[in-house]
């Protein structure tokens, strides 16, 4: 069974508004090397920093809600905050396993028959709703608008 993904349960957000920006021409001469992407969900609104501008590689995700937050610290740790405590814990994450511990190895398992994809982060579905932000917040880049979703087909 593949690990929990509750991330929006796989809603696609009502609008996309970004804003990119070329900070190192020199490295990255034909494209903006900076963008801050705005998800409007119906109940929740998630910000999207991507840089190619960073001194190392940064894959951290920050969710906050009513009564905490979670912070992913690395693949390894979480930061965990409810509103009854005075301090955040450091939770150690379990260690994935094959299939999931490797794209690779996940999508070996896909082609062989061993697992399906089902609503994962890897799904066809997940990743056609994401190429449709990704499409969103090029065009809002470009327009200086917010696109809203889904596009028109």
């Amino acid at each position: 069974m593949a690990p929990e993904l509750p991330y929006m349960d796989g809603e696609v957000p009502l609008s996309v508004t970004a804003v990119t920006k070329q900070l190192q021409p020199d490295l990255y001469p034909n494209v903006d090397d900076e963008a801050e992407i705005i998800l409007n969900y119906q109940h929740a609104v998630a910000i999207v920093q991507a840089s190619w501008n960073w001194p190392f590689a940064v894959k951290q995700m920050d969710v906050y809600g009513r009564t905490g937050y979670a912070k992913a610290i690395d693949s390894e740790q979480i930061e965990v905050r409810t509103a009854n405590e005075s301090e955040s814990k450091i939770m150690k994450l379990p260690t994935l396993v094959a299939p999931y511990d490797d794209p690779l190895h996940y999508l070996a398992a896909v082609l062989n028959g061993e697992n399906e994809e089902g609503d994962s982060l890897s799904s066809l579905k997940n990743n056609v709703t994401v190429s449709e932000i990704l499409d969103a917040a090029r065009q809002s880049a470009q327009t200086g608008k917010t696109v809203d979703l889904p596009l028109a087909k």
